[in-house]
């Protein structure tokens, strides 16, 4: 049911669909010049398009158009002379060695592979699933490596969100043993690690995953405490029990039956008392235009995935009971998009 309010707020104009039409441009400027390296070359001092061209082994002709386009888009700055510099935040968020650094993110947030996806999206909507050979949980997907490489901007504070929560119960277990399955990057397990200096964490995902990750758990100063083990999520063998179990930003590739069953494949592996956390994006707890990034998720879930879709949270509050998991707390923060879910396993009950 639409909600009159919010349509009001946010009506549809000749401009914003514009906006809509031509926002891939945009999107490909900027691909493009995070991968010719333009902003690292006018880091130091402004360039004329003939002197980045030079530069970088651009056409002079090519070097125009994009000089231009960049400056249109406001990624560029135009000086006197033809020159082109940095615009105000570009040095802090475009130039690689700058700690705050964002534009390798262009290789997640709009990856080739999501680009290649999307393009032939009405094929996929009509079809129902994704192209032949585009298996996102399969061995080999490339974007994974992206994915752990190239932290997006809420990944810290999603990592911090999570430890938060889970604070006060591993401050009261001893040499806590976290599983951060699928884990990606693995920082959701290395914060946990940060802050709890007994803990032990085991990183499980594909090898060529994994190799990112401990990259990250160096960058910690964590590694000497991390596990790791390679393999698929719903088949290797996982050890345990563990103290917590983390599942973050997994099971909407999964349809629900599969995510229900993969959700209690981990609860088993939990000690009595133990946390399963479910960390991720929902859909179906808001108006769709309050969640319009999940429902694109949801999109590319279509493309990639055999049968992946969006939970909502009282969907993963029916796994975790289904699993026997009870008192499931949801932990959100304003302005993140993704959310916790963490079940509990009943401590043992003596007869």
């Amino acid at each position: 049911m639409a909600d009159s309010a919010t349509a009001e707020l946010n009506p549809l104009t000749p401009q914003r669909l514009f906006h809509m039409m031509a926002g891939f441009k945009a999107t490909a400027v900027l691909r493009t010049g995070v991968s010719l390296g333009v902003f690292d070359a006018v880091a130091d001092a402004p360039l004329t398009a003939a002197e980045l061209a030079g530069r970088l082994g651009l056409a002079p002709r090519g070097a125009r158009a994009l000089t231009g386009a960049l400056a249109g888009a406001g990624l560029l700055a135009e000086h006197d002379g033809g020159r082109y510099g940095l615009p105000p935040g570009g040095a802090e968020l475009l130039v690689t060695t700058s700690p705050r650094y964002c534009g390798g993110i262009v290789d997640v947030a709009c990856s080739t592979g999501e680009w290649t996806a999307l393009g032939v999206l009405a094929r996929t909507v009509r079809e129902g699933g994704p192209l032949p050979g585009r298996d996102a949980l399969g061995p080999g997907f490339d974007y994974w490596v992206d994915f752990a490489t190239h932290t997006t901007f809420g990944t810290r504070r999603g990592a911090e969100l999570l430890a938060d929560a889970l604070d006060p119960y591993l401050a009261e277990t001893e040499a806590p043993r976290v599983l951060d399955a699928a884990c990606g990057h693995g920082l959701f397990g290395y914060e946990i690690a940060a802050r709890h200096p007994d803990a032990r964490i085991v990183s499980q995902d594909w090898p060529e995953v994994l190799e990112v990750a401990e990259g990250h758990a160096k960058r910690q100063g964590v590694r000497d405490r991390v596990a790791y083990l390679p393999g698929d999520v719903e088949r290797v063998d996982l050890g345990g029990p563990y103290d917590v179990v983390v599942v973050a930003n997994l099971l909407f590739h999964l349809g629900a039956e599969r995510a229900a069953r993969l959700v209690e494949r981990l609860a088993g592996l939990l000690a009595p008392g133990g946390r399963l956390a479910v960390v991720g994006f929902t859909a179906g707890d808001a108006p769709a235009v309050e969640q319009e990034h999940a429902h694109l998720l949801g999109l590319l879930m279509l493309s990639w995935t055999d049968g992946g879709e969006m939970h909502s949270t009282a969907d993963y509050r029916a796994m975790l009971a289904g699993a026997g998991l009870t008192e499931a707390d949801h932990h959100s923060r304003p302005g993140l998009p993704l959310s916790a879910l963490i079940g509990r396993r009943p401590s043992a009950v003596s007869s």
